[in-house]
């Protein structure tokens, strides 16, 4: 590998949190640091590391678990021109000193949200299912003279069968997206811009999305700490798919909801110290402000997600 193809992907690495945190196979920005005193000349192509600790990411959704962060797989390899980042497959098709414009094929994760639904996909709450059993007198006495339910000592999973004794009120699962698109980086000593232009290619909600980032380092001889900002579009498309709910989804306390397209805006801070060649203190918080498409839906519950990770990262090479 080139110095310059090498700058260009240790630029990428350094960039690409968001993305990946969503499925939970994440590269922290500094991962990819080399140890010091070794040339870009002499850098392998392979990254193989993980990091353990404690984190946690928000889940937006109403019903919902937020998802643990305890165990981190990172595993990269840049060739030539061809890499493969943590699921991002991607074709170097340009590289100057500052300059770097890849093809890429991702997964979009939005999906992995669903998988962390707590009662049985219904994207209703436990206050919501008991409003809903009063409306229907669950908790009266029956004109047969049997006792009402006791709602408060039922959970999420008991009640829920009672509210929906006749009707399917699960949240439909929705599938993972493949997109393929454009990305640039730009490298300055005021900092790096990343961009993203990529649309779906497996036909799952044939929508689009952009993403636009500034990242600025401060450096120590073993430590460093990044501030990004960044702004992501999504189409209406893709919001509709993975936040809409659809006329067939509609129960009571879950009313239908056809969604716009919207901006996600997003702020990381990121750090890492090194305790060896191989043995990193790594810290990542990023809040994403949802757009107004999304939090708007009855199935979401926030207006932020939330990401915070601390823990020790062991580089195997």
């Amino acid at each position: 590998m080139n110095s310059l193809v090498h700058s260009s992907a240790l630029s990428r690495r350094l960039r690409s949190v968001a993305a990946i945190l969503a499925v939970l196979l994440y590269t922290l920005p500094v991962l990819a640091q080399e140890p010091e005193g070794q040339g870009t000349e002499q850098a392998s192509p392979w990254t193989l590391g993980v990091a353990l600790g404690q984190g946690r990411r928000d889940n937006p959704f109403v019903g919902s678990d937020d998802i643990q962060l305890n165990a981190v797989l990172d595993i990269a390899w840049y060739g030539e021109r061809f890499f493969f980042d943590n699921g991002d497959v991607g074709l170097n098709l340009s590289t100057t000193d500052q300059l770097s414009l890849n093809a890429l094929v991702v997964f979009n994760n939005e999906r992995n949200y669903y998988s962390y639904l707590n009662n049985g996909s219904s994207g209703l709450d436990l206050l919501n299912l008991k409003r809903i059993a009063q409306e229907q007198g669950l908790d009266s006495p029956s004109i047969a003279g049997g006792e009402g339910v006791d709602l408060d000592s039922l959970t999420i999973q008991e009640l829920e069968p009672l509210v929906f004794q006749d009707v399917d009120s699960s949240l439909a699962q929705r599938d993972f997206a493949v997109s393929s698109g454009l990305e640039f980086i730009y490298s300055h000593a005021w900092g790096d811009i990343q961009g993203q232009l990529l649309a779906d290619v497996s036909d799952v909600h044939g929508g689009q999305s952009a993403w636009l980032a500034y990242s600025y380092p401060w450096y120590t001889p073993k430590s460093e700490v990044s501030l990004s900002l960044g702004l992501d579009w999504k189409s209406a498309s893709l919001v509709d798919y993975y936040y809409g709910v659809q006329r067939d989804e509609r129960i009571d306390g879950r009313p239908s909801y056809r969604a716009g397209s919207g901006v996600n805006s997003v702020i990381r801070l990121s750090a890492r110290h090194a305790l060896s060649d191989r043995w990193h203190l790594v810290g990542v918080m990023e809040r994403e402000y949802l757009s107004g498409a999304i939090r708007n839906s009855p199935i979401i519950k926030r207006d932020a997600v939330n990401t915070i990770f601390l823990g020790l990262y062991y580089q195997f090479k």
